[in-house]
């Protein structure tokens, strides 16, 4: 993914929020949605240092009918004029009757991770969701997804390496979610993901993410997040694991 793709990526952002303006005033107030995010991260594993994380998402919501969202976020940081960190990732999704018990979906995310020797990763397909459970006036709800994706990526590889520097695959996709709002106003988000190659159940990534926010104006929120990242057969020259812990303030728009 060359690096003037953050330049377009901005730029569709900011279409996108121009969509979403006041011009639009013929859509319900809820039709468009928007929240961007500025904070710190910290990361062990493969890498052990500080860096930004900023990032957004728009979404137009029909929740009767369907929701699409373009969403981008990006970690970024140096050491005496080095590059130590590059974790970029963009996600266009496209969900049908979101808040029915059963919904179809499909997506496509693109990225690039420096530090676990990836250039380039796209992943994309199309599934369905189940939401098996949902809490006493909305304070809870439990889902689980399964999709078929198509995996590619592109290693960045080490010199004179003999490794494969691409490499395709078809996957299962498995998701649960858990979200809790509490009383308070706090809120609590799980998610795992696992997906498994179709034909080597054996070569499979987890990411498990935990989260808890709490609101502190009517647009603005304080969340804490980790993230774990297992690649059974991770990238040439990576490790497997991979940890990420942040501090984020969002405003909601």
């Amino acid at each position: 993914m060359p690096t003037n793709a953050f330049g377009r990526l901005s730029m569709a952002l900011g279409v996108l929020l121009g969509a979403a303006s006041p011009a639009h005033a013929q859509d319900t107030p809820d039709t468009w949605r928007s929240e961007f995010e500025l904070g710190f991260n910290g990361s062990s594993g493969n890498s052990s240092f500080g860096i930004l994380r900023t990032g957004g998402s728009i979404s137009r919501v029909q929740t009767e009918v369907y929701e699409i969202e373009i969403s981008a976020l990006l970690r970024y940081g140096k050491s005496e004029g080095r590059v130590i960190a590059e974790d970029f990732r963009s996600t266009l999704k496209l969900d049908w009757k979101p808040d029915s018990d059963f919904s179809p979906f499909t997506y496509i995310t693109a990225s690039r991770d420096r530090i676990r020797k990836l250039d380039a990763k796209t992943n994309g397909g199309i599934g369905a969701k189940w939401i098996f459970h949902r809490g006493a006036e909305a304070g809870s709800k439990a889902s689980f997804s399964l999709a078929g994706v198509l995996d590619y990526e592109d290693f960045q590889l080490e010199v004179g390496s003999t490794e494969e520097e691409k490499q395709k695959a078809v996957r299962w996709s498995a998701r649960f979610e858990f979200d809790h709002a509490f009383a308070s106003g706090a809120s609590f988000t799980h998610i795992t993901f696992w997906q498994p190659r179709m034909d080597s159940l054996g070569d499979y990534t987890v990411e498990i993410s935990n989260s808890v926010s709490t609101r502190l104006t009517s647009s603005l929120s304080l969340a804490i997040q980790h993230e774990y990242l297992h690649d059974e057969i991770p990238p040439p020259g990576a490790t497997p694991n991979d940890q990420k812990f942040s501090v984020v303030l969002r405003v909601s728009l």
